[in-house]
């Protein structure tokens, strides 16, 4: 699904990403984890088409990449971290999910937008709702039915429950799991959060100053087999702090 090799990521003179390899199966689900500012999200706007200050290369499905090369709406969608953020305020749920339609001449908009509401667990009052009368994870539940409502094979997670409490955090992820194995999507999921990684993914890519320090099994991830300190660190902070 995703063949990446030397992708190398610039904002002005900084370097975001230096020369990350990855490649990802059709319907596998990959995780990238690191701290705040190693390059996670930059990833993702790359393989989505949203920074094209870029270079290495880039495979999608088969299809080679470029910084120019506008991506199909079928070949990857994204999940923004702020569901809030992410839809307009002043449209409703059924213009958010409208839109993409429309953009790429695709019929049937109301019985697709019905059926998308469905899949993510939204009943039809919610449709003509605007983002201000929906709770956080109602509002991340129309995102995700936008990413999927042009059927890509690729979505792409940017700590998509980061923004949300305990409980509904399990509820997104139990979402994203069913629809994963329903429509047999692939993921890239990225996070700081390691229990979220270890919910969804099965291998992880561990990032530090745009480089991919580590790659391991989420079964070496939840028994804590690492060998770069930097992922000990990652696993032994995630644990907590405990008193003496």
């Amino acid at each position: 699904m995703i063949a990446a090799h030397g992708l190398t990521a610039r904002f002005g003179a900084t370097l975001a990403v230096d020369g990350v390899s990855f490649s990802i199966a059709a319907g596998e689900a990959f995780g990238i984890v690191g701290e705040s500012g190693s390059g996670k999200s930059t990833v993702l706007r790359v393989i989505a088409g949203l920074h094209a200050h870029w270079s290495g290369t880039l495979e999608l499905d088969g299809v080679p990449q470029s910084p120019r090369r506008l991506r199909p709406g079928g070949a990857a969608q994204m999940v923004f971290q702020d569901p809030y953020g992410s839809l307009h305020p002043r449209h409703t749920v059924d213009r958010a999910l409208a839109e993409p339609l429309a953009v790429h001449g695709i019929a049937a908009a109301a019985e697709r937008i019905a059926d998308a509401l469905a899949d993510v667990g939204l009943a039809r009052e919610h449709r003509f709702r605007y983002p201000h009368q929906l709770s956080g994870g109602q509002r991340q539940r129309v995102a995700i039915a936008r990413a999927l409502i042009l059927a890509p094979r690729l979505v792409l997670l940017d700590e998509p429950t980061s923004a949300l409490d305990a409980p509904v955090q399990a509820e997104i992820l139990a979402l994203l799991q069913r629809l994963r194995r329903e429509q047999r999507l692939a993921y890239v999921l990225v996070s700081h959060n390691l229990a979220v990684v270890a919910a969804l993914c099965e291998r992880v890519a561990v990032m530090r100053e745009g480089r991919f320090v580590e790659e391991l099994a989420v079964a070496d991830l939840r028994a804590g087999r690492a060998e770069e300190p930097y992922t000990r660190q990652l696993i032994e902070a995630s644990r907590g702090y405990r008193r003496r």
